[in-house]
């Protein structure tokens, strides 16, 4: 919690706190068209949130989205452009503690056709460490290898099968406790 001198202004603090922490686990989440558990969510704004990925390629591996269902990054309002980036930037620095790496991949693939496999727009934050892939750009062709395995796996008749829902919404607690107040 964070203290101030004004009394009030510590009780509002406390309210966004709580109104923060509430907010990604009774919220709903769409991710494109996908129902995203709840209990994936470990970050959220009101324009923005944080969850993890159902196929990590490195530890720490998540995604950071607008709430609204946008396709395109061009098709984002200033506010949600400044917020997602403000929250990538943020999920980023404390992922990348945690896991203890040195260095950040942020990517966007923007369309199909730049292997965007889900139809809304979000970063992958990767955190990473040195000789974690032979040659650094590597990253980039593994990110489109498991968008295209994505695509070709994800049916909305059926279940997610790479991770449960238990190995995410664990995952997600441990980051959810990186943004207490």
């Amino acid at each position: 919690m964070l203290k101030l001198q004004v009394s009030g202004k510590a009780i509002l603090s406390t309210v966004r706190c709580r109104r923060q922490a509430r907010m990604s686990t009774s919220s709903s989440f769409v991710f494109g068209p996908y129902k995203i558990d709840p209990r994936e969510v470990f970050y959220a704004t009101p324009l923005s949130y944080a969850m993890v990925n159902l196929r990590p390629l490195l530890p720490g591996h998540v995604l950071v989205c607008p709430r609204r269902l946008v396709p395109r990054f061009t098709d984002l309002t200033a506010d949600e452009t400044s917020d997602l980036w403000l929250t990538a930037q943020k999920v980023g620095s404390r992922i990348e503690t945690f896991h203890n790496a040195t260095s950040l991949t942020l990517a966007i693939q923007d369309g199909p056709q730049a292997g965007q496999s889900v139809p809304h727009v979000h970063i992958h934050v990767l955190p990473r460490k040195g000789g974690d892939f032979e040659k650094n750009d590597e990253i980039y062709d593994a990110i489109d290898e498991k968008e295209k395995e994505l695509k070709e796996k994800l049916d909305l008749d059926k279940d997610r099968v790479d991770r449960s829902i238990e190995e995410m919404a664990d995952e997600a607690s441990q980051y959810r406790s990186l943004f207490d107040c």
